[in-house]
């Protein structure tokens, strides 16, 4: 039975296991869209590339990813900030040339600019907060 304080992920945040578990996926995705030797056509509008030895090194980075986020890697907390604010001024060219998926993808980044910024997202990686 859990304790008040425990959580099913572990002392790790909720989220930050759902969002390294969401890159292990998206990187099995990649693979398997690698091993296939095309993109599926529901997928062409969120597949970076249809180049297979593109997908299978951005799938093994997206599981490093994973891994150091699961594991709580004080770089990973800048690696996703830094990521995510380039996301956003990609997204906010994309919006303005038409993208219609780009606003989504702002509105996304913004969320987990905010999330990350957490206070208990920041001591899970080891940040000293100041409030």
């Amino acid at each position: 039975m859990l304790k008040r304080n425990e959580s099913l992920a572990f002392g790790r945040p909720f989220l930050i296991t759902v969002i390294a578990i969401g890159y292990v996926l998206t990187a099995m995705l990649e693979v398997a869209v690698a091993l296939y030797g095309r993109v599926p056509a529901f997928l062409e509008q969120f597949i970076l590339s249809d180049d297979p030895l593109l997908l299978i090194v951005t799938a093994c980075f997206q599981v490093m990813m994973g891994l150091a986020l699961f594991q709580g890697w004080r770089v990973m907390w800048w690696v996703v900030i830094g990521s995510a604010y380039l996301s956003i001024g990609s997204y906010i060219l994309d919006g303005m040339l038409g993208e219609r998926w780009a606003w989504g993808g702002m509105l996304w980044n913004v969320v987990v600019l905010a999330y990350m910024n957490s206070r208990d997202v920041q001591a899970f990686f080891g940040r000293e907060v100041y409030y």
